[in-house]
């Protein structure tokens, strides 16, 4: 049988979770379904979790290797996947029932290259437990169709957990295996659409993201810290380059100051969380302003997104009045 969807779980020191993960896979609706699981070098008792799913269900496939991070597990099984289709899934979080078979449904009535959907966000409480945390969904839409504003608008942050893609159109993309410590998503997708126009967004949630205490999506330690100022670079670039693709100069202009608010606001987020002092903070700032001098600013560049996102317009204000470390204080309302 044709392999139509091969979903990729890349795997670290996930034995508790893993099983939740491949049953949620592995319970979809489809013909013709792989599921790669990529060990990364697990020291706890995930290769026994892996290869005991194996045994139960032939559509499993393992493959491990020495720890070289979420990238390079993921870009092993890009090159190893078969299917027509490629999808990924965290070693702790699941797909929604239904997901991959309406994901499918919409990438051939479209002939998109990538197809994204909503998801639930469930944060793990002092307790230990994860209580769902409410966010708006946008409204569908197609890039091709809508454009790339309204696209990014409304599909949210650019993650590949939630999202289907035609294996052709990711030939020759793998993730930046620099990043090991978070961003690799957004540079793979916006990689990608200055690759193509073909991407559609469905609002309906079809991924459940459990973000632990642990979690990479926070950044609490001086490499995970260190590690995310040097993905900026990579990460601006391809989000420039993404733009010169799929918009015109007008559209660019009124565009690229919300995309530079998403690495502001990124950037204010990731040094609250991570408690910095004031010695970082003047250096992740300085890195970020020398990212961005390589790139068009204007001064007013906070107007352009007032009335569309009042946190990026003050995101966007405080950076260039150098008050940044204001934005602390707007963060919780």
């Amino acid at each position: 049988m044709e392999t139509r969807i091969s979903v990729i779980i890349p795997i670290y020191n996930a034995a508790a979770t893993l099983r939740a993960a491949a049953e949620s896979v592995l319970s979809q609706d489809v013909e013709g379904l792989e599921l790669l699981l990529v060990d990364d070098g697990s020291t706890d008792g995930t290769a026994e979790v892996c290869h005991a799913l194996a045994v139960q269900d032939a559509r499993v496939q393992v493959i491990a290797q020495k720890n070289a991070g979420i990238c390079a597990a993921r870009n092993r099984g890009l090159q190893a996947a078969c299917g027509t289709y490629i999808a990924f899934c965290d070693d702790d979080d699941e797909f929604l029932p239904g997901a991959l078979a309406g994901l499918l449904q919409t990438a051939l009535a479209e002939h998109a290259d990538v197809v994204r959907g909503g998801y639930e966000l469930l944060r793990q409480q002092a307790d230990g437990t994860f209580a769902l945390q409410p966010h708006a969904a946008g409204e569908g839409c197609r890039l091709w169709q809508d454009g790339y504003a309204a696209f990014l608008r409304n599909s949210g942050p650019q993650f590949v957990w939630n999202a289907l893609y035609r294996r052709q159109a990711l030939t020759g993309l793998f993730f930046d295996e620099r990043c090991r410590y978070g961003l690799e998503d957004f540079i793979f997708n916006a990689t990608l659409y200055s690759r193509t126009d073909r991407a559609v967004y469905l609002p309906q949630p079809v991924y459940r993201h459990f973000e632990s205490a642990q979690s990479t999506s926070l950044c609490r330690s001086r490499q995970a810290f260190q590690g995310r100022l040097c993905a900026l670079a990579p990460w601006m670039e391809a989000e420039y380059t993404a733009l010169r693709q799929r918009c015109t100069r007008a559209e660019r202009a009124a565009l690229w100051p919300l995309r530079k608010a998403e690495a502001v606001t990124f950037l204010m987020h990731q040094l609250r969380d991570a408690g910095a002092s004031d010695a970082q903070r003047r250096y992740a700032w300085q890195t970020l302003r020398t990212v961005l001098k390589g790139y068009p600013g204007h001064a007013l560049d906070f107007l352009r997104a007032a009335g569309q996102n009042k946190k990026k317009t003050a995101a966007l204000l405080l950076y260039q009045l150098r008050l940044q470390d204001l934005y602390d204080l707007l963060a919780g309302r």
